[in-house]
């Protein structure tokens, strides 16, 4: 099913904890076009990364459909996944909230257990490493992908697909709500 709005091939960028699989999952239901993480094509089992070939054979394989709906940042990857979109959403969410839901998300993994992509856990020695804590992660990466969207999103002579920025839950509403009850461009 192809979307007035948006077309066929979506990316979901944002900050780490700023909910872009849950909001590639819901539109994913809503306008039945599969959906595809990032992060589950990235990492093998045992917290494995693939190699950057073998990583953009594998989104390569995605970008290659005729639909898709792609969560996820890589920025060395981008060319597959921005490069070929009809549209990107950009999920522009504060550093702080960020930074929370990924720690109450982490938290809530290591209680429930519950495996990520590939059958592997987040562990609190994980936490604890530095160098491989998610939450320094988020903390730390925010404000370069921020930098980076903000560019892209406001440099007039891009020749980026659509970009839609999603601030504030209004935003998020009103997008919603565009989803739901489309308005051709004859009746706005």
């Amino acid at each position: 099913m192809s979307n007035i709005l948006l077309g066929n091939k979506i990316v979901v960028v944002g900050p780490t904890g700023g909910g872009k699989t849950t909001f590639a999952k819901k539109l994913s239901q809503l306008i039945n076009i599969n959906h595809y993480e990032l992060d589950a094509l990235f990492w093998k089992p045992g917290w494995v990364e693939s190699g950057n070939d073998e990583f953009r054979k594998k989104i390569n394989d995605v970008t290659e459909q005729s639909a898709w709906i792609i969560d996820g940042n890589y920025a060395r990857n981008q060319d597959l996944t921005i490069g070929k979109a009809d549209s990107v959403i950009w999920l522009d969410r504060g550093k702080f909230r960020s930074v929370y839901r990924v720690m109450m998300r982490s938290l809530k993994r290591l209680i429930d257990k519950k495996p990520l992509w590939n059958n592997n856990y987040e562990s609190f020695g994980m936490h604890l490493n530095l160098k491989k804590s998610i939450v320094v992660f988020a903390y730390r990466s925010h404000k370069w992908k921020k930098m980076r969207y903000t560019a892209l999103f406001e440099n007039e002579n891009s020749t980026a697909p659509k970009c839609i920025r999603i601030k504030n839950k209004r935003d998020e509403s009103n997008f919603w709500k565009d989803i739901i009850h489309p308005m051709t461009p004859a009746s706005k």
